[in-house]
């Protein structure tokens, strides 16, 4: 796909696949490291890594952010292709059945998974637990051990932000049905650290409000079926709106290579406090400040538009190998959490090098089979098209 000069968008591809793994490795690193949150396997052997607390900060702070970024930059342009014609009809199929796909069949089983395995439960065939305890028809069962204080099990688990986009994207078409204007005009703004300033500045703020009631990894069911951690969802939506405004304004080719160098300079300046524990420090000493929520949209803006900036002046190109992970991603993105949770199963016992041993050679083996299933699943064939994820 081509950006409004012509050239092509490689960076973003390529920025979309280093995101996607990323993805997989945090989710392999939540059976090893305190992560605040739920996963299906835990260790028989007690792995862990206490400190990989600081990997899984420092990704929720800007990875999911960045991936709403990039898809927002092509909706736009999406519906003005056809003037708006078939473009939710689109996203309902590309979204739709694969939100289905993991709500009615692959989060059951993995709910099944850790319930027959983790729960504490008296093991059930599957159809009871499906009927009685991943949709609760009946109530709650006498006797149940509510070990995640959720009942029922219902949830879309990964899958949320399939349907964070699908969401939006029926919120964008009516928007655009509203306006009743056919192309937004298109013009080429320089993209500054002003820019920058602004967008960091509504995301602390709207996250330090929310996080006055919604911790992180706190999540709800806003109307009883969207499924939102309240702590990021400010950040979602603003880079997910920031997205389409970078499309029509054309920010990601505008960005000024020096401006962008600064950002990913203070972004890993922020990492570095992470990991050697000065961020920690900070936090502790200005608890009743939620310093974390100003901190973590700092990184998640700067990094963002960071990488952007490296990717675009050091990763605009690409390669058949390139193209293949790139157009496969999107099925790597459903399909990666069952293909983790059975390598960490099937390594359960084994020992390879304690918890971080396991953890690098889970992720590397989950990788290769997610992208090698992928490949199967749609046949694959080098594509010159920049899918949204």
């Amino acid at each position: 796909m081509q950006d409004k000069q012509g050239g092509r968008l490689y960076y973003l591809d390529n920025i979309k696949i280093s995101l996607v793994l990323l993805v997989i490795v945090h989710h392999v690193g939540q059976a090893y490291g305190p992560t605040g949150g739920f996963w299906h396997y835990q260790s028989n052997l007690g792995e862990s890594i206490p400190t990989l607390y600081r990997f899984f900060g420092v990704n929720a702070a800007f990875f999911m952010g960045c991936l709403f970024l990039i898809s927002g930059y092509f909706f736009p342009m999406s519906y003005d292709r056809n003037n708006g014609r078939g473009f939710l009809q689109k996203r309902l199929i590309r979204f739709g059945l694969p939100l289905l796909f993991v709500f009615l069949i692959m989060e059951p089983l993995q709910m099944y998974f850790y319930y027959t395995l983790y729960s504490g439960n008296v093991p059930l065939p599957f159809f009871r637990f499906y009927t009685g305890i991943w949709f609760g028809f009946g109530g709650t069962p006498m006797g149940f051990i509510d070990s995640i204080d959720r009942f029922p099990y219902l949830n879309f688990g990964h899958a949320w932000f399939i349907q964070h986009l699908l969401v939006y994207a029926i919120l964008y078409w009516l928007l655009r049905k509203i306006l009743k204007k056919t192309i937004f005009k298109q013009e080429s703004k320089p993209f500054t650290a002003v820019h920058l300033l602004i967008i960091f500045m509504i995301i602390a703020c709207s996250s330090l409000i929310v996080r006055i009631w919604y911790p992180i990894d706190y999540w709800v069911g806003v109307l009883g079926f969207f499924q939102v951690e309240i702590a990021h969802w400010p950040q979602y939506i603003v880079m997910f709106i920031v997205g389409i405004i970078a499309y029509r304004k054309n920010w990601f080719n505008t960005i000024n290579a020096k401006t962008g160098y600064s950002s990913l300079v203070i972004a890993l300046l922020l990492v570095v406090g992470v990991y050697s524990g000065a961020a920690s420090i900070l936090i502790r000493h200005f608890e009743s400040w939620n310093v974390w929520a100003v901190y973590g949209s700092l990184l998640a803006v700067t990094m963002t538009f960071g990488l952007i900036t490296l990717f675009r002046e050091l990763g605009n190109h690409t390669s058949p190998f390139l193209q293949i992970l790139s157009h496969s991603s999107f099925t790597a993105y459903i399909i990666h959490v069952p293909i983790v949770l059975g390598v960490q199963y099937a390594l359960d016992t084994v020992v390879v090098g304690g918890a971080v041993g396991k953890f690098i050679t889970v992720s590397i083996i989950s990788i290769i089979i997610t992208y090698a299933v992928s490949l199967l699943l749609i046949k694959i064939r080098p594509s010159s098209k920049l899918q949204i994820l």
